[in-house]
């Protein structure tokens, strides 16, 4: 049989209160849970956070290629460091990728901490933004 180490003082306080809280969820009882716990399992669940960083990536690919081109394209994807960019039209699509080594040297520079690695462009259907 295996000999068990000894433990400290906190880890053997620790033993107990795991103990009681598992007596207690037996009994039926909650344990509480701090806010930012409840608040945070729920926007992850939700989505929110995800929807969020599409918005900030948008705001920083706009600033990136400027107003003229941002009416024409949007980024769908950030995948492994390589960003999707949906374009309206070939001219559009022929366009970036002429700007595409230009476009990731300025992607590179941003202060959000996103890699990318690699730009690739698709022609697809871009919504109208109201500003």
């Amino acid at each position: 049989m295996p000999r068990r180490a000894k433990l400290t003082a906190q880890q053997s306080q620790d033993v107990e209160i795991l103990g009681q809280e598992i007596e207690l969820r037996r009994m039926g009882f909650r344990v509480p849970r701090h806010v930012r716990e409840v608040i945070s399992r729920h926007l992850s669940r939700r989505g929110y956070a995800q929807i969020q960083a599409v918005a900030e990536l948008q705001s920083f690919w706009r600033s990136v290629v400027g107003p003229q081109w941002a009416e024409d394209s949007r980024p769908a994807a950030l995948r492994r460091g390589v960003l999707e960019v949906l374009v309206r039209n070939s001219t559009v699509l022929q366009e970036l990728t002429f700007r595409k080594r230009q476009l990731l040297q300025q992607l590179a520079e941003n202060e959000q901490g996103m890699e990318f690695k690699n730009l690739k462009f698709r022609v697809g259907e871009i919504e109208k933004v109201e500003t």
